[in-house]
């Protein structure tokens, strides 16, 4: 079965041994840890990642993430 979205990450030992303990603590997957974070650090950084324009624009909403209802 082919997977869409696949997406490969590299981390340096250090790293990996704290996402590794990290998943024995709390039984879940690294694959499912690192989409967490991910999640959580675009949800609670919505313009981290934005390229600064002339424009000045400030959006109330977090065009990132989809809104849950």
């Amino acid at each position: 079965m082919s997977v869409q979205n696949r997406l490969s990450v590299s981390f340096g030992d250090e790293e990996y041994a704290v996402l590794e303990r990290l998943s024995s603590h709390t039984h879940k997957s690294k694959a499912e840890l690192i989409r967490l974070i991910v999640e959580e650090f675009l949800r609670d950084n919505p313009d981290r990642f934005r390229r600064e324009t002339s424009l000045r624009v400030s959006r109330k909403d977090n065009i990132l993430l989809p809104k849950k209802t």
